[in-house]
């Protein structure tokens, strides 16, 4: 392994410092679309009412902004299930995606992070 000077590594995380919101915005959106199609994957027994229409299921979303990616939905009918109501006990479904893939979507952003850090 060659041994770089101060002012070659200083040049080289400098490079990568430029590339790194491409990267993060990649790794936002790729991380959210795990999750999107997790969520989509799992699938429901037929009397389950969380999947009667498909319109819940078909409702969600995402969304990669600046430093943040959004998975969700903006029927209200996600959040009644997700959290609960007076009438209806939890039927969480976006929090078991989110369970599922975190490991997937750190080894994603670990892998991107490490490709651009051993090409320079």
């Amino acid at each position: 392994m060659k041994m770089l000077s101060l002012a070659e590594a200083a040049t080289i995380f400098a490079e990568v410092a430029v590339e790194m919101d491409h990267m993060k915005h990649h790794c936002l959106d790729e991380g959210s679309k795990i999750l999107q199609d997790q969520r989509e994957r799992q699938g429901y027994a037929p009397n389950d009412p969380l999947l009667v229409t498909g319109d819940l299921r078909d409702s969600i979303e995402r969304d990669v902004q600046h430093n943040v990616a959004y998975v969700g939905s903006n029927n209200n009918k996600a959040l009644w299930h997700e959290m609960g109501t007076s009438r209806i006990p939890p039927r969480p479904f976006f929090g078991g995606a989110v369970e599922a893939k975190h490991h997937e979507i750190g080894e994603l952003v670990g892998k991107k992070f490490h490709t651009a850090l051993i090409t320079k």
